[in-house]
């Protein structure tokens, strides 16, 4: 194989693709409504689930993507949330019914509103939003019907409302004030807008979800407290101690819902990044998992408001994102929204297998290794490593359309979930915190050193790629081991902390502060681990590509990353896109970048 049989243009089916995702039920069990791109970005629909899952009816047709979404628990109408070119500044909009046109409930473009919850009796609406400071969020209740909002609690930081309690007079709020990875769940009495701290711990603590009981006694929450994986907890609505319930050895529980009787939990589980449905009694008996279940990653799982059923989203490597329904007498699962696969032939798709790399100082560091279906040419495969973003994320076999094209064009693919990365407990999560930033890019050279080795792979082809936090891993790698790399895509990545921790959307400063390190502590530090005081040492081409209304990470990283390689002379591509954010929700967007991608690699790799 050479470079020449590469092709750019073969990309463009991959991209045409359309799924369905994020689904939910209707109170009353009659409607499935999910997100879905088939318009080119996502939108509203509904299916009906007693009619044998119906012809599907597009509910909004919005200017702008559409993210959140919830049912009014007692009446027709549905929540959803709206930014602008992805901008984060998500405006809550009102279906009052499935026939009826959208309404606004906020119209205020630059200020941030956080979904939160809908009160029991379906007349109120909590959230949290930082109108009052750029820097704050407060929670505020709104009244549906008159429109009008009342700040409830006003506080420094971040914080959301993960739910009402049943009485509808207090709020489940969980505080990010010293971190993402630091919080706190409280419950705030509305009208005396006091907070009670609801399962109090020392050290850190992160709470991915609640379900709260009916009864008022309290709920089961997500959680890592007093643990080193997530673990499903029971707390009282009074405080106190949070008592076990699920606790998976080496394996972290990511997702929860209660049956409508509130007997039985339903729960996801991580396992190397593959998610496996399991139901246990409420008190944490009778733990059962269902063997038949299909492979991929599931985001979300709800009981239907009958309880015999599981609604859940479905994806892999080698399967586009579908809803999908589990029969829990029968043990049944059943594809209810299937994903529009534009005559695409996915027969030849890959999913990858788990290996783990041995790093630096002996850490063993896993990987997803995709290796095409199509034999090693002589020379060996060429390769592109993919480094996930956040942070705080976890490299999983969901599904990518250009790792499926570059398979198909005999590229193997190398995606590490380097130290940091979530999935794997809280200790190998921390191991990349502040002055520990470069431990995670010297896994990234193991792991290259390694696969660079193998017969069938060819050294001299292997180049790497990443968005956001992995495009600071792309412009470390280039800069730190510029002799191992043929090539980097940097999507808007950060290329200088310093300024980085000051442009970014300041309702996010601290939490990312926590992370990288504080700049009036840990100025000298961040200077060195930022890639843009290194750039002169890059000698592979990059191509840089970022947006204009990018709030997490400001196009300012890749302008000044761009201006420097320009005035060095190297060879550095740079696309800027419009109308988008910290990531292309648009599909002629996403055309146009990953065709450029494309033809960036068939030159380049």
């Amino acid at each position: 194989m050479t470079a020449k049989m590469f092709t750019a243009a073969a990309i463009n089916p991959f991209l045409e693709v359309r799924a369905a995702k994020t689904p939910a039920v209707s109170p009353d069990g009659a409607w499935l409504a999910y997100l879905s791109d088939e318009t080119g970005l996502n939108q509203l629909f509904v299916r009906s689930l007693t009619e044998n899952v119906g012809t599907a009816r597009q509910l909004t047709h919005m200017p702008e993507p559409v993210g959140a979404f919830a049912f009014n628990p007692k009446e027709a109408g549905i929540l959803f949330t709206v930014d602008c070119g992805g901008d984060e500044r998500h405006q809550l909009w009102l279906l009052p019914d499935l026939d009826s046109a959208p309404l606004p409930l906020t119209k205020a473009p630059t200020v941030v509103h956080l979904w939160g919850a809908w009160s029991p009796d379906g007349k109120r609406i909590a959230y949290a939003s930082n109108a009052r400071s750029p820097h704050d969020m407060d929670v505020q209740v709104m009244d549906i019907a008159t429109g009008e909002v009342s700040t409830v609690f006003s506080g420094r930081g971040m914080r959301e409302v993960m739910a009402f309690f049943p009485d509808g007079h207090s709020l489940l709020v969980r505080e990010s004030v010293r971190s993402g990875n630091d919080q706190d769940v409280y419950r705030l009495d509305i009208d005396k807008s006091a907070l009670t701290p609801l399962m109090p711990h020392e050290g850190k603590a992160r709470y991915l979800a609640a379900r709260l009981f009916k009864d008022g006694s309290g709920g089961v929450t997500v959680c890592d407290q007093d643990n080193d994986f997530m673990a499903i907890r029971r707390f009282a609505a009074e405080g106190g101690s949070a008592k076990p319930v699920v606790e998976l050895s080496n394996h972290n529980i990511e997702a929860l819902a209660l049956s409508p009787d509130q007997t039985r939990i339903a729960f996801l589980t991580n396992e190397d990044g593959w998610s496996r449905i399991g139901i246990v009694d409420r008190d944490g008996s009778g733990l059962i998992f269902f063997e038949e279940q299909p492979s991929g990653v599931i985001g979300s799982i709800a009981f239907t408001p009958d309880g015999s059923s599981l609604i859940f989203p479905l994806e892999s490597a080698s399967r586009p994102p579908t809803v999908w329904r589990l029969d829990l007498g029968a043990g049944h699962f059943e594809e209810l929204v299937g994903a529009d696969l534009r005559g695409l032939d996915i027969s030849s798709f890959v999913d990858p297998v788990i290996e783990r790399f041995e790093s630096f100082d002996g850490l063993g560091v896993p990987a997803c290794v995709y290796t095409p279906k199509t034999p090693p040419p002589t020379d060996g495969y060429p390769v592109l490593f993919i480094v996930h973003g956040g942070p705080e994320m976890q490299w999983r076999p969901d599904f990518r359309a250009d790792v499926q094209f570059l398979l198909s064009q005999g590229v193997m693919v190398v995606a590490p979930n380097v130290r940091g990365s979530t999935g794997y407990g809280r200790t190998f999560h921390e191991l990349d915190d502040r002055e520990k930033r470069m431990n995670s890019v010297a896994d990234l050279k193991a792991i290259r050193l390694a696969v660079g080795a193998r017969d069938d792979v060819n050294a001299n082809r292997i180049g790497v790629f990443g968005r956001s936090y992995g495009g600071f891993m792309v412009l470390s790698a280039l800069t730190e081991d510029p002799e191992l790399w043929s090539l980097g895509v940097d999507f808007y990545g950060v290329g200088n902390f310093l300024t980085h921790l000051i442009a970014t959307g300041p309702w996010g400063r601290q939490q990312r502060a926590a992370e990288y390190g504080d700049p009036t502590a840990m100025r000298e530090a961040l200077e060195r681990f930022s890639p843009i005081n290194r750039i002169s040492r890059m000698k592979a081409p990059l191509l840089i590509v970022h947006a204009n209304r990018d709030p997490r990470v400001p196009m300012g990283q890749s302008e000044d990353v761009c201006s420097c390689l320009s005035g060095l002379g190297h060879d550095c591509e740079y696309l800027r896109i419009d109308h988008e954010g910290h990531g292309f929700a648009r599909f002629e967007n996403r055309l146009k970048v990953f065709l450029t991608f494309a033809r960036f690699l068939e030159k380049h790799l």
